[in-house]
């Protein structure tokens, strides 16, 4: 299971270009060579799944066979322990599917508010591998650009959050890496207090909040699509610098951590913030 799962983030993060910087802002010289786009949208999930911690004795221990296994036993023993939580969830959850609710959305707001024309949308479960990528780059006409945009979703290892994770890039003729990318990550507010019992909270009602979350989720993820390319943001946005306590599960921690950025926007009680690295954060201050 959390080799699956490392392989559908190696492969969403690939898509969007993982050589060189990432973030690459659009440029307004780019921005004005970019008549018309199509898009290609890859989710490999189905539904959602909760990932466990990785263990991490192997790097405590310099690395070396034996801390690898040990580190690879502790991680499916976790990850078992969650999936064995998520048992009363998937049963509330039976018969969804997140791209038949992700990808109707994602095709009727890239055509009504991304900042470029979007003429074609193409959805798909299999990532293009690089070289295919820049033959498509290749074929492509004056003013075309590609965009290609490739969505994770995950709860964090307390269950209490929902975490949905995009990289996206965009492409023009001949180049040889994307003239735009970034990392676009939204954060539900949490729910419960961990563990099964917040499983349970988000199958509650047939799963309406989880629903509900996701559907935030996903227009919280295409607002900041469409942000992250215009070319002016407002100069007050620019200016204001803010701290938000989150925590994505990536590490066993008690404690949240804090991203400390720009704010880009504020969307009802939520912030959308831009971290030193470039990526943007839709999170609840």
């Amino acid at each position: 299971m959390f080799r699956s799962i490392m392989t559908m983030m190696a492969l969403a993060i690939g898509l969007a270009g993982c050589a060189g910087p990432q973030y690459i802002p659009l440029s307004q010289e780019n921005a004005k060579k970019i008549q018309s786009v199509n898009a290609r949208s890859l989710v490999v999930q189905d539904e959602v799944i909760a990932r466990a911690d990785p263990s991490t004795v192997s790097a405590a221990l310099g690395g070396g066979l034996i801390p690898a296994l040990i580190d690879a036993s502790v991680t499916n023993a976790r990850q078992t322990r969650l999936q064995a939580a998520m048992d009363a969830m998937y049963e509330s959850l039976e018969d969804y599917d997140f791209r038949t609710i992700y990808w109707p959305e994602l095709t009727r707001q890239l055509h009504e508010q991304y900042p470029f024309k979007v003429i074609n949308v193409v959805t798909t479960a299999r990532a293009m591998p690089a070289k295919d990528v820049l033959q498509q780059v290749q074929n492509l006409k004056d003013g075309e650009a590609e965009l290609f945009i490739s969505t994770d979703y995950y709860l964090s290892t307390d269950l209490r959050s929902l975490n949905i994770i995009t990289a996206s890039s965009l492409w023009t003729k001949g180049a040889q890496q994307p003239v735009y990318k970034n990392f676009l990550k939204y954060q539900s507010a949490a729910l419960g207090g961990g563990g099964e019992q917040s499983a349970k909270a988000w199958a509650a009602d047939g799963g309406k909040p989880f629903f509900d979350k996701l559907k935030e989720g996903i227009d919280e993820t295409l607002a900041m699509l469409s942000i992250d390319v215009k070319e002016n943001a407002p100069a007050s946005a620019k200016a204001d610098k803010m701290d938000v306590k989150f925590n994505f599960g990536e590490n066993a921690s008690a404690n949240q951590k804090t991203v400390k950025g720009t704010l880009v926007d504020k969307r009802g009680e939520r912030v959308i913030i831009r971290d030193a690295a470039g990526s943007l954060y839709s999170l609840l201050p």
